[in-house]
């Protein structure tokens, strides 16, 4: 018995390691942009995401196409970077972006990779145009 009970509390360190190394690789060490949508009453929603620059555009990607639904009506989101706020018309493009991903590849690493590989494929993943107001 005792041996089951060491056995299980390891387990459940293990698996609780695992998802604050997921959280941490997610929040240190890059920059986590915050989104922020405008809800059908008026309040604003808050998400933190990873961000790439492409040109004048920036991109915001994110698994499955119910996400998208959150620029349905209202287009204009504003994101806040490094204290500064500005506003986007966000555009949901959906299909693979494979140089989208090697953005996210190259100024993420390996915590892109540890994401990737946890999560959606690229299939299913939607990418997000962020083009300035």
């Amino acid at each position: 018995m005792r041996h089951l009970v060491i056995l299980a509390t390891t387990l459940l360190a293990m698996a609780l390691g695992l998802v604050l190394a997921h959280f941490a690789l997610i929040e240190v060490g890059r920059e986590v942009a915050t989104l922020r949508t405008s809800r059908p009453d008026g309040s604003w929603q808050a998400t933190r995401l990873w961000i790439v620059d492409d040109g004048d555009a920036a991109w915001l990607h994110s698994a499955g196409d119910a996400w998208a639904q959150r620029f349905e009506g209202n287009p204009v989101v504003e994101v806040e970077r490094e204290g500064t706020t500005r506003r986007y018309r966000a555009t949901p493009v959906p299909g693979p972006h494979p140089e989208v991903h090697r953005l996210l590849r190259e100024k993420y690493g390996i915590a892109d990779r540890w994401v990737r590989f946890l999560g959606p494929d690229d299939e299913t993943v939607l990418a997000v145009r962020l083009d300035p107001l």
